[in-house]
């Protein structure tokens, strides 16, 4: 099938969305850990011992201090994944790898390693700069290899490259590394997702299946990561994901969440308070005014972006990720709940843990939108 989504591509790499990444750009050394030669690290090793680099003692002093990402490089243990999520995130790996490194580390060692290689699905997602959900999935290449799926961390999985495959080209200091384009990307991800070769946690209880709302949560951040609309999605993906298939992906999609738990809050009111009118990213500012989703006026002060709301009935959703535990942040938050109280907003806000009890947090936002009947 012809691919369709360089029109697309071409947007994504004109910046309209909050990453901005295009054909030819260079990837943030600061933020992208290149891999070290392991050779070069055992030389070193082995000086610092005054033993022969062959020797057995020279490895095991090294893996005190570094981590194998692939069979010839290694990177520091300080920059590694912490140890507690790097094992709860194998236990949803389709056979239990469990990934101490970070995706883009890993695809950049394998890229190194083989330079006729294309990065490819959530390797190549982590890339170009999504990097949700892609740290516990394999590294992922194309090339002139024969099919294998991995069963060890530090070798990738590989899939012959189709001879009229589109690439993009990024530069990470003096190296060059090809990946696929990002529709191609969300694509081969989907497919992932679709067909379980990666997963990753999502809560019991709501209806789609878990692979659904897997797909719906890659869709979103594609969306709102790279300032798509669902008819960009539909083009770019025609011929790639099953028409069906992506037809209600895309029904469920929405480019307003700023994360995937917003997706899963998303989801469940909706199925909750399907009457309602829900809309994401929604200004509320200091006057009492609100604006229309996703947008900001300059003219005047904000007070807050109420993640999901019903406007009009003056319901809101917020989800507090990890950074609202901050003591200042906790204190802004009270603020801006009193003040959306004293303007007669009625609302949640909801944490990690309650989207964990799906059951629960549906019997909260059907108490929210019908408090009458619920009262009654």
């Amino acid at each position: 099938m012809r691919y369709r989504g360089t029109r697309v591509d071409e947007i994504v790499a004109a910046g309209s969305g909050r990453v901005h990444i295009r054909d030819g750009a260079s990837l943030d050394a600061r933020i992208t850990t290149l891999p070290t030669p392991l050779h070069e690290v055992r030389l070193r090793s082995a000086a610092y011992l005054n033993v022969a680099p062959e020797e057995p003692v020279v490895m095991t002093e090294l893996l005190q201090h570094y981590h194998r990402v692939s069979r010839h490089h290694v990177v520091p243990r300080n920059v590694l994944r912490p140890p507690g999520l790097a094992v709860y995130t194998a236990r949803y790996h389709p056979r239990r790898l469990r990934y101490d490194a970070d995706a883009c580390t890993r695809v950049v060692a394998h890229l190194i390693e083989r330079p006729r290689a294309v990065a490819a699905q959530f390797s190549a997602a982590a890339l170009l700069g999504i990097t949700d959900f892609a740290d516990s999935a394999d590294t992922a290449l194309l090339g002139p290899f024969n099919r294998r799926i991995t069963d060890d961390v530090t070798v990738p999985s590989v899939r012959r490259e189709a001879a009229d495959l589109p690439t993009w080209t990024l530069r990470l200091g003096e190296r060059t590394l090809r990946t696929t384009p990002p529709m191609l990307t969300l694509a081969h991800c989907l497919r992932a997702v679709l067909d379980s070769e990666h997963a990753w946690s999502t809560p019991a209880g709501l209806p789609p299946h878990p692979a659904t709302i897997r797909g719906v949560q890659l869709i979103d951040r594609f969306r709102r990561e790279f300032g798509l609309t669902a008819d960009h999605i539909a083009e770019a993906l025609h011929g790639l994901i099953a028409q069906r298939t992506l037809t209600r992906l895309l029904a469920l999609s929405d480019a307003g969440a700023d994360s995937p738990p917003e997706t899963v809050m998303r989801l469940v009111a909706r199925e909750a308070a399907p009457h309602l009118e829900w809309c994401p990213q929604v200004p509320v500012y200091t006057d009492g005014s609100v604006g229309a989703p996703g947008t900001r006026d300059p003219g005047r002060t904000l007070l807050t972006v109420l993640d999901l709301a019903a406007t009009a009935c003056r319901r809101f959703l917020y989800y507090d990720g990890d950074h609202h535990l901050d003591r200042s942040q906790r204190d802004m938050d009270s603020a801006i709940l009193a003040q959306l109280t004293v303007w007669n907003w009625t609302g949640l806000r909801v944490t990690a843990g309650m989207l964990a009890d799906v059951r629960h947090l549906n019997a909260l936002i059907r108490a929210l939108a019908y408090p009458r009947v619920l009262s009654a």
